[in-house]
């Protein structure tokens, strides 16, 4: 039973609140969008459900049509939550849910390679480009004694909806879009500087994949991950890879987790509307792009009804709660007092992994992100596969994007559309 937890969590919240049914209706996952939208058409929204504001669950228009409650006021302990949870959550200074738990991008090294060679992992999974290019060229060898490469140390891929590459970007001070949304910033000498680097790192140096660049997922996962192959030693993915290769047969066992490199004087930057970053100190965790996860409090308008909802948002969504989802499911809290319990104990892979996803920060709030973001993957891909140079790449994303951004134009009214001109005036 999926749900069980849910449930058990349900039967608790009832029992300490007793003039309190909570009905309980499980959703496939991929069904909840559609859902939602039966219901909202026919007037019968939920008074909670899980939904992931920062990758488009609930969209920006449920807030602006005034369908949610703000939770601002209703949310316990808001100071504890991951800056960057509340960030993602965060519409027009406002809070609009009860984040409950992060996901992020991160380098998976495989430390039988690492053996191997000889080379040492980066110590807490910490290194800055430059070592890390170092590791790279360490790991990328001659495995047979034929003379040409069999192990290489670094491969990724590219494809829409998924952003392993950019961190890399991020690192160094670049963010896709301004603060206001009106601004493609992606073309950057910063972000030019950081793709000319990874690119260099496939074609120049050759310590990458020849695979990398491609949308060959399985692939470049396969040259990693598959315990008869291991052809690269470092990749980037997302946390459900980690349970992936601790779960399924004939993949490699021996791995660690690391962060993305970072670059000498340079901050996180960006912030909620995801800005471009500025020079600074030396940052403790590189900037990774992920998602929050969490629940959203519908308006009904009974005051005692919105009460006992946000009570039972807060207790599914509490550090206690977030520790039990760490412990059973591998789920990343969203909240320090959570992460404090330690539920990763005496497991550094996810110990580690928690820690960059409570530093994720989520994408811009775009209505039309999946369209801007499609032209950006479409430019970098080019790059990396050696078509076309950063700077090249990147300006031509902006000469897309920029009108997308651009607030359509004020149409001046004609005659009669002044108030009281015209006919019927």
């Amino acid at each position: 039973n999926r749900y069980h937890w849910m449930e058990r969590k349900l039967e608790e919240f009832e029992a300490a609140h007793p003039f309190v049914e909570v009905v309980f209706v499980p959703v496939e996952w991929r069904d909840m969008r559609s859902l939602l939208d039966s219901a909202k058409e026919a007037g019968r929204l939920p008074d909670l459900a899980p939904f992931d504001l920062s990758s488009g669950g609930v969209s920006l228009a449920e807030v602006e049509a005034g369908l949610l409650e703000p939770a601002d006021d209703l949310i316990a302990d808001i100071d504890d939550l991951s800056p960057e949870a509340r960030a993602s959550y965060t519409h027009a200074g406002q809070l609009w849910g009860f984040p409950v738990a992060m996901t992020a991008h991160a380098l998976l090294l495989n430390l039988d390679i690492f053996a191997e060679r000889g080379v040492t992992p980066p110590a807490d999974g910490k290194w800055t480009w430059d070592e890390f290019v170092e590791t790279c060229r360490q790991l990328t060898f001659d495995r047979d004694g034929d003379r040409k490469t069999d192990v290489w140390g670094f491969a990724t891929y590219v494809l829409p909806g998924y952003y392993e590459v950019w961190p890399f970007l991020y690192a160094g001070g670049a963010r896709p879009l301004s603060e206001d949304l009106l601004d493609y910033t992606f073309d950057s000498p910063e972000a030019v500087a950081a793709l000319e680097d990874l690119a260099d790192l496939i074609h120049g140096q050759g310590f990458a994949h020849p695979s990398t660049g491609t949308a060959a997922v399985r692939t470049v996962f396969d040259l990693f991950a598959r315990a008869e192959q291991q052809k690269v030693a470092i990749e980037p993915w997302s946390a459900w890879a980690i349970d992936y290769l601790r779960s399924e047969e004939g993949t490699i066992k021996n791995f660690a987790v690391a962060e993305y490199p970072t670059l000498t004087g340079v901050s996180n930057g960006g912030g909620p509307g995801g800005g471009a970053g500025v020079p600074g100190p030396d940052t403790a965790a590189p900037p990774v792009i992920g998602g929050t996860a969490g629940f959203v409090l519908f308006r009904h308008g009974d005051a005692y009804r919105r009460s006992q909802a946000a009570a039972l948002a807060n207790y599914l969504t509490s550090a206690a709660s977030q520790y039990e989802l760490a412990r059973g499911y591998h789920v990343f809290p969203a909240r320090r007092a959570a992460i404090d319990l330690d539920p990763f104990d005496g497991d550094p892979v996810y110990q580690k992994a928690a820690e960059i996803a409570f530093h994720a920060e989520s994408l811009p709030k775009h209505p039309r992100w999946p369209e801007i973001e499609r032209v950006i993957q479409r430019e970098i891909q080019m790059v990396l596969l050696g078509i076309k140079d950063a700077a090249e790449a990147l300006r031509d994303a902006g000469e897309v994007i920029q009108p997308i951004l651009a607030p359509p134009p004020e149409i001046p009214p004609q005659d009669g559309d002044s108030p009281g001109g015209g006919e019927g005036g």
